[in-house]
């Protein structure tokens, strides 16, 4: 059903996420529709493919970071980062913290 279609996009991006394939575009030619297509559709449920994107990226870089203990070159190619200081970026602008502080600190840690 359509309640549950920005679900379906996230399980598209998310092996496109290492192969640096997860694109509007590629996705939405993964579900069989149109770039503009997938944009209203997700527009229609409340969100849009970079929210979702960033969401998925920040929900993953928790846990490989976090749980996992992962380093950080590792997660930043994982998640389709161009390198280590754009995921660093991106993980400040999530969390408030740096990775590597986020690694080394429980109470930083986000529930």
């Amino acid at each position: 059903t359509d309640d549950c279609f920005a679900r379906r996009v996230e399980n598209e991006i998310v092996p496109l996420l290492a192969r640096g394939d997860a694109t509007a575009e590629h996705v939405a030619r993964q579900l069989g529709l149109s770039r503009q297509t997938l944009f209203r559709r997700l527009r229609d449920e409340g969100t849009s493919f970079q929210q979702l994107l960033d969401a998925k990226r920040r929900q993953l870089a928790i846990r490989y970071i976090g749980m996992e203990g992962q380093p950080i070159k590792v997660v930043a190619w994982k998640l389709g980062f161009s390198g280590p200081a754009a995921f660093t970026r991106a993980f400040k602008r999530w969390t408030g913290t740096s990775p590597g502080r986020f690694a080394i600190q429980p109470q930083a840690r986000l529930s």
